[in-house]
């Protein structure tokens, strides 16, 4: 379930198990900034990061990192670089050790996003590989007209949390 709360301008996300993650105003405008509006603009990413506040309950996206140098970008496809990573722990370490990895986004050039099997790839492989707090990670596609957000867990098989529609007074 999606649900924009505007009394703290945050979007919030529930799974049907009850796991709740928020993106702030600011995470929300950046990812709105990427959407691949012109015909030649490339996928974009990046890893999303914030605070996790309860164990496998409660968290909340306050950052993320961008691309930029070392990533491959094309229209139809973003290859995040090893930045990404040390801006994760950079991130970690200017938080006093509370902020965290907490998921993945990327764009693609449609209104509503769907993965592909690159995506659910690279998603799986982060699931198993990668070291993150919780019990899993969030994943989000930014399309034209509509953000995507999904779920996975090392032992929890991704599922599509929702689509969020684009509407500028809310961004």
């Amino acid at each position: 379930m999606l649900q924009f709360l505007k009394s703290s301008q945050r979007l919030l996300l529930t799974t049907k198990s009850g796991w709740q993650v928020a993106l702030s105003e600011d995470v929300l405008q950046q990812l709105h900034g990427y959407r691949q509006t012109g015909s030649m603009m490339p996928e974009a990413g990046g890893v999303l990061l914030g605070k996790l506040l309860q164990e496998g309950g409660t968290g909340i996206v306050e950052a993320l990192t961008k691309p930029g140098r070392g990533d491959r970008q094309s229209r139809f496809g973003f290859f995040r670089s090893e930045r990404h990573h040390r801006e994760t722990q950079s991130y970690w370490r200017t938080t006093a050790q509370t902020g965290a990895y907490l998921g993945l986004w990327h764009t693609h050039p449609e209104p509503v996003p769907t993965p592909s099997a690159v995506d659910l790839a690279d998603w799986k492989r982060a699931l198993r590989q990668d070291l993150y707090p919780g019990q899993g990670l969030l994943f989000v596609i930014v399309g034209t007209d509509a953000v995507g957000f999904w779920i996975g867990g090392k032992r929890k098989r991704i599922e599509l949390i929702g689509h969020w529609p684009w509407e500028l007074n809310d961004v």
